[in-house]
C-alpha cells in the first residue's frame, strides 16, 4: 500500500452531486485514523483529504463504502 506523510490527496469523485454525498463521504472518509480534513467540492467534483500517514487504497476504499468511485488525481 502506499503510504504518503504529511500529505494532501483529491480524489475524482464523478457521481458526487449534493449535500447528502458530501455527508456520506465525509463521514466514512473522517473515520480513518490519520484524516485531519476532508472537503467535498460539489461543484468540481473533486474531494481533497489531509492528514498524516494516508493510504490511497484505504481512502478509496472509505469512498466506495460511501457509494461512490473514486480515482486519485493529486
Amino acid at each position: 500500500m502506499r503510504k504518503m506523510r504529511d500529505s494532501m490527496m483529491q480524489f475524482s469523485v464523478p457521481t458526487v452531486s449534493c449535500h447528502h454525498c458530501q455527508e456520506a463521504i465525509q463521514g466514512e472518509v473522517g473515520k480513518i485514523p490519520g484524516v485531519q480534513s476532508v472537503v467535498v467540492d460539489i461543484d468540481a467534483k473533486i474531494v481533497t483529504v489531509e492528514g498524516e500517514e494516508l493510504q490511497v487504497e484505504t481512502l478509496i476504499a472509505a469512498m466506495d463504502e460511501a457509494g461512490y468511485d473514486a480515482e486519485l488525481i493529486q
